[in-house]
């Protein structure tokens, strides 16, 4: 495994090269003896996070032990500053968004729209929602065609191994576009015109949005395969068993520097602030995964934040700031809908990648079965299972360290209603995204985004 001064040293690169690079022309020097208050505005914001970024993953590199939350907290992200609903409270339980179906009762949601799709995937009605497209990815390949291509140009260098690392996913195995579609998907749905919206200067920025949030994607990809020593990523090798822990480690970086420069040229500081609390927010995951104590493994609200961190809050973020670049406040109607539904599809999204940790054959899932269960995580189905099968809390504090309890787990949580009570979760979730994104005007675009919450649900792989 990549030894700490290594990956702090990578770490400090992306981020002196994502904030000079992105938000020059300015001498180092000069940049360094300006005050706060003399630094234009989208300097400040991109400072500012930068200063973030090198505290958390200082604090990855270092090892951060004890109340992780309260040494990380950041006083002026977007959550705080208002720009984001803070999706948990003080103690870490339910916030602005309900994390289980028991906190609704604390919630004030607005009315349903009439209509509303329910989503089914498992029952008798099993099936995409009436008026809903079948091939929401259809509605917006031909725009992202170019996509792959557009990306591995902007992550060009002189390195070549370099390169080719970094360019590794977008020429090899480039995926579903999962993020991307749903940022164009969601940037169609909230323009005046759904359909007719396909250029200009505002689609422009947020198909850039689009190729951010795969690159910050992609980077944590690459960045994750090396701490949890991954072999295998979408079916292929691991950039780090292609090349190095150290090759990977920087091209992941290099990645995210990049993904800053574009950033940059949204010429949006809010939606800078926004994307980059998502940064955070993925290492915030990261920590809470490495250093979660005993008695937290066998809290579900700690698994949600967890998942929130590490998947959702990407999700999330872009799809808010897609509907800010398309002219919407942060508090208007459209973008806190836009917000709320990446908040639901994200966790539901998570909660099932773990359901198909133990009902997914690995040469469908583009990795090894177990895999979570294998790095010491407990997930919902886990969890679950444990409430009637005390055997496992054990196990679970424990991180299934000890020779036998990977296998023991798959036994009792198949067993169990584990999987079933987490498919329920993540239907709650996705249910709740349909329910949120129902309050846009309704189009083809619109209705493809319940789709994409209906395929989540019913996804094998």
């Amino acid at each position: 495994m990549l030894s700490s001064h290594c990956f702090l040293k990578m770490s400090a690169f992306t981020l002196v090269v994502g904030s000079a690079v992105a938000f020059a022309p300015v001498q180092p020097a000069s940049f360094a003896l300006r005050s706060s208050t003399q630094m234009p505005a989208t300097r400040k914001h991109t400072a500012r996070a930068a200063s973030r970024m090198v505290n958390l993953r200082c604090a990855v590199a270092d090892g951060v032990t004890g109340n992780v939350g309260d040494q990380l907290l950041d006083r002026e992200n977007a959550h705080v500053v208002g720009l984001l609903q803070n999706p948990f409270d003080a103690q870490g339980s339910s916030g602005a968004f309900p994390g289980l179906p028991e906190h609704l009762s604390r919630m004030v949601d607005p009315p349903i729209p009439d209509m509303t799709p329910q989503l089914d995937p498992w029952g008798s009605n099993a099936g995409f929602p009436d008026r809903c497209p079948e091939d929401p990815f259809g509605l917006v390949r031909e725009e992202l065609s170019p996509f792959a291509e557009s990306i591995k140009s902007v992550v060009d260098t002189d390195h070549p191994i370099l390169s080719e690392a970094a360019k590794h996913f977008f020429a090899q195995r480039q995926g579903k576009r999962f993020r991307p579609t749903i940022v164009m998907l969601m940037s169609k749905a909230t323009a005046p015109a759904p359909a007719e919206h396909t250029e200009g200067e505002i689609y422009d920025k947020q198909a850039l949005l689009g190729q951010v949030t795969e690159m910050i994607h992609v980077a944590s990809l690459i960045h994750d395969d090396v701490l949890d020593e991954a072999d295998t990523r979408r079916g292929g090798e691991a950039v780090h068993k292609l090349y190095t822990n150290k090759v990977a480690v920087i091209a992941g970086d290099y990645l995210l520097a990049r993904a800053s420069v574009l950033l940059a040229r949204l010429q949006n500081t809010e939606v800078t602030e926004i994307m980059s609390t998502a940064l955070e927010s993925l290492v915030q995951g990261e920590i809470m995964q490495i250093k979660t104590g005993e008695d937290d493994l066998l809290d579900m609200m700690t698994y949600l934040r967890k998942s929130y961190h590490k998947t959702a809050s990407l999700i999330c973020d872009a799809c808010k700031s897609a509907a800010m670049l398309g002219g919407h406040a942060a508090d208007s109607e459209a973008a806190t809908a836009a917000e709320e539904y990446g908040y639901h599809l994200g966790l539901a999204y998570q909660i099932i990648d773990d359901v198909l940790d133990f009902t997914g054959a690995s040469d469908v899932l583009g990795k090894p079965a177990l895999a979570d269960v294998s790095l010491g995580l407990s997930t919902a189905p886990v969890l679950y299972a444990s409430e009637t099968i005390p055997e496992l809390k054990p196990m679970i504090k424990r991180k299934f360290k000890q020779d036998g309890d990977v296998e023991k787990t798959l036994r009792f949580v198949l067993d169990s209603d584990g999987v079933d009570r987490a498919r329920q979760l993540a239907l709650f979730h996705a249910q709740r995204a349909v329910n949120a994104i129902a309050r846009l005007p309704e189009s083809t675009e619109r209705n493809a985004l319940i789709s994409l919450a209906h395929m989540v649900l019913s996804r094998k792989s």
